[in-house]
């Protein structure tokens, strides 16, 4: 449970009780869309571009207010385990961390060099560490020469080379829960443009990815029992796309719930959690036909700094730099399109449920390994 005591000392008085309201609100919300955590036998796992989390000034739409960061961490605290992509310094996350107390934990990639075009980004793991534990394994892919990409746009000085790395670093680390284990990478890859040379190197960066991990799986996760999980923020155009045909090629999977828009606007499927696994985990997924909670995209917009709210908020974003370039009568646009999702997001948090306790499984397998 995040540490709500907090909310004394970090939300001025004035607005504590509207503040308290909009988190009853929200909390009311996850409670109807997203399931249960539960001590034992279901993983609730999750991932979620943070909009330029810890950007100094929002690139001109201002820094994130003290309730922004309590509807963060309730978000997350409501699963046990969230992939983040956006973070940049962690002064902000530390924020979450507090508010999320002592049983959560995280590891985060140092950020990314700016001259590879990663906007000094971080991606990073947060953990409930009673359902989760780290296995001591983690690292930055770095590609082999043979599997560069090469997709670089004409002129670039990435141009100069045969190919090059991923702009944005993948993060892959290790982790079990119960009984279930997994290798996981999480990714925020390149976006460029919609088409030509820089649409194939967003293309050739998943590809990349997908085949990297889906030839270590072959050599390791499947014969040790665990499950490889690729997910982040892959910027795909839409489910029958060059983009996640890229994905799915090397036998990456996901879940039929999580091929929809995860943007603002339900526009864009940028965001996608992909599997290579024991069948009967995708199964557990997808099934339960369409009143299942096994997967899904929060809503974030439905409880907190929703159209009708912008009256509480008009002032904080008619006072930024972007703000104040705007007519009074477009600031009701700017709110609800930009200033808000500088708060939260501009992407929406995708999530699966995982069966964690194996225990059958496992003992029936220990019972046919011959002497």
């Amino acid at each position: 449970m995040p540490q709500y005591s907090l909310l004394k000392t970090r939300i001025a008085a004035a607005d504590r009780t509207r503040v308290v309201a909009h988190l009853q609100r929200l909390i009311a919300q996850l409670d109807r869309d997203i399931p249960d955590k539960d001590s034992e036998r279901n993983l609730l796992l999750a991932t979620w571009n943070i909009r330029d989390l810890g950007k100094v000034d929002g690139w001109g739409h201002g820094k994130r207010l003290p309730e922004s960061f309590f509807y963060i961490a309730e978000i997350i605290s409501r699963f046990d385990f969230v992939a983040v992509q956006e973070v940049n310094e962690l002064d902000d996350w530390d924020r979450i961390m507090d508010i999320l107390g002592p049983n959560w934990d995280f590891i985060a990639t140092d950020v990314t060099h700016a001259k590879l075009g990663g906007n000094g980004e971080r991606l990073l793991y947060a953990f409930d560490k009673r359902k989760v534990w780290f296995q001591k394994i983690a690292g930055e892919i770095v590609l082999p020469s043979k599997m560069l990409v090469t997709g670089a746009t004409a002129g670039s000085d990435e141009a100069l080379f045969k190919g090059k790395q991923f702009r944005r670093t993948p993060f892959m680390a290790r982790f079990q829960s119960g009984w279930f284990k997994f290798d996981i990478c999480t990714v925020h890859i390149y976006y460029g443009e919609t088409s030509g040379a820089a649409l194939q190197e967003r293309i050739q960066e998943i590809d990349r990815i997908a085949k990297y991990l889906a030839d270590l799986a072959k050599l390791n996760a499947k014969k040790g029992g665990r499950a490889m999980i690729l997910l982040g923020d892959f910027n795909i155009v839409h489910p029958e796309h060059e983009t996640m045909q890229a994905l799915k090629a090397h036998g990456f999977r996901t879940p039929r719930k999580l091929d929809a828009p995860s943007n603002l606007d339900r526009t864009k499927y940028y965001d996608q959690i992909a599997f290579l696994a024991d069948p009967s985990v995708i199964d557990y997924i997808d099934g339960g036909g369409a009143g299942a909670r096994n997967a899904g995209i929060f809503e974030i917009y439905e409880s907190i700094f929703r159209s009708e709210d912008f009256g509480d908020y008009k002032d904080h974003a008619a006072a930024t730099k972007e703000g104040r370039s705007v007519s009074a009568e477009k600031l009701p646009t700017y709110y609800a399109d930009e200033w808000r999702t500088w708060q939260i997001s501009d992407h929406k948090p995708l999530w699966v449920r995982l069966k964690a306790n194996e225990a059958e499984k496992y003992l029936k397998a220990l019972a046919e390994i011959p002497d």
